[in-house]
């Protein structure tokens, strides 16, 4: 049995008060939390609940995925 993983980039910035936001641009969806780690579990706990055959992990991004190109 193979055990398939789907991986979500997810731009992790701070906010102006202090809390770290995962945002995944694909899902649309958002976490957040008081450390990055914290941020990015809130992420993959709410895109695992959808009911699907796979797992997902988030995969932090910490630029613009148009910024990674150009360098």
């Amino acid at each position: 049995m193979t055990y398939t993983v789907l991986e979500y980039p997810a731009l992790v910035y701070k906010s102006k008060n202090n809390t770290y936001i995962a945002n995944c641009i694909i899902k649309k969806m958002v976490g957040y939390g008081k450390s990055e780690y914290i941020a990015v579990k809130n992420l993959e706990n709410i895109l695992n609940r959808n009911k699907t055959d796979f797992a997902v992990k988030v995969k932090p991004v910490y630029k613009f995925l148009s910024k990674l190109n150009a360098n």
